[in-house]
């Protein structure tokens, strides 16, 4: 399942759970209230999980793109431990300038 799919998907379930929540359940008999609490209760545990499933996609995504950014970030750490000169510190710090550049547009 593609992007646009998915969106497609989502916004489907979506609108049914609005659809089911927006329902006068006051014309309803009893079984009809019945069927319509268990409906509106399957179509909000799907949005739930839906949302979900996003969440955990972008957390992995997240995950795989910061382990080697707090690789380098503790590498450069390990080589600041220690350094009085300010000049050595700027020269390391330096260096490392695409790992702190990495992490600013990851975080934004």
């Amino acid at each position: 399942m593609n992007s646009t799919d998915y969106d497609t998907f989502r916004t489907s379930v979506e609108d049914i759970f609005a659809a089911l929540y927006m329902l006068d359940v006051g014309s309803l008999t009893s079984d009809q209230r019945l069927q319509h609490q268990k409906a509106l209760s399957a179509a909000y545990l799907a949005v739930i999980r839906i949302e979900n499933k996003q969440f955990a996609d972008l957390t992995a995504d997240a995950l795989q793109k910061l382990a080697p950014l707090s690789a380098s970030t503790a590498a450069l750490q390990a080589q600041l431990v220690g350094l009085k000169k300010a000049a050595d510190t700027l020269q390391i710090v330096s260096g490392a300038l695409d790992v702190l550049t990495a992490i600013v547009k990851l975080l934004k």
